[in-house]
């Protein structure tokens, strides 16, 4: 026999066995790297790749919690909103037939004339005309027309209704007591709704008031 032939094909079959050996691993190396990247070369997905079934509820790590808690949703606080500023109710100027006059101060003098009542100023014509109150009537108590200006004024408003309209005089405040004595003359012709500006005109400009200067209110 020839045993070198033989040792010679055993050597050859073993080298080949060997290099079949080192293939079969290599491409079994590389099937698994691709079943780790997502999917086989069959097409499938790989076992640990299951797929999640899409009513599945997800999942979040929320304060408090671990991964893995039900996702909650945080319910935001309603803002509140601020109240409606509160108007105090008007004032109301209501007749005192028992009083020849009540006296009064700024806020209580600008409402009634905002409401368009009539404004008389008892301070002498001259000084009227330097500026007095918008709208207001010279009634100055010092001059000789005063009784025909207060029996005029009393025909105008000879209606019991109109004689409990309010009515405010005015002079230079502080203690001019011009106001009072025109406020006492229409008292005692029946006027009921009388009111003397306590503070006069000076404090009327001082308040920004609307002034008007001349003859005519």
């Amino acid at each position: 026999m020839n045993w070198r032939k033989h040792l010679l094909e055993a050597a050859t079959l073993i080298v080949a066995a060997v290099v079949c050996a080192l293939v079969a691993n290599a491409v079994a190396s590389r099937e698994r790297k691709l079943a780790v990247s997502g999917t086989s070369l069959s097409g499938a997905p790989p076992p640990s790749a299951a797929r999640v079934p899409a009513n599945t509820p997800s999942t979040t790590t929320v304060a408090g919690g671990g991964a893995g808690a039900p996702a909650s949703t945080t319910r935001q606080p309603e803002k509140r909103q601020p109240p409606a500023a509160q108007t105090p109710p008007p004032k109301e100027f209501k007749p005192h037939p028992d009083k020849a006059y009540l006296e009064i101060h700024g806020d209580d003098v600008a409402a009634l004339h905002g409401k368009g009542v009539l404004f008389l100023d008892a301070r002498r014509t001259s000084v009227y005309e330097q500026g007095h109150i918008a709208g207001a009537r010279p009634f100055s108590v010092w001059e000789s027309d005063i009784d025909d200006k207060v029996n005029k004024l009393y025909a105008e408003r000879s209606d019991p209704r109109d004689q409990d309209k309010p009515i405010v005089i005015y002079c230079s405040g502080g203690d001019c007591e011009d106001s009072h004595m025109l406020a006492q003359k229409l008292w005692g012709i029946q006027f009921n709704n009388v009111y003397v500006y306590k503070d006069g005109f000076p404090d009327w400009e001082k308040r920004g008031g609307a002034v008007h200067r001349g003859e005519t209110p």
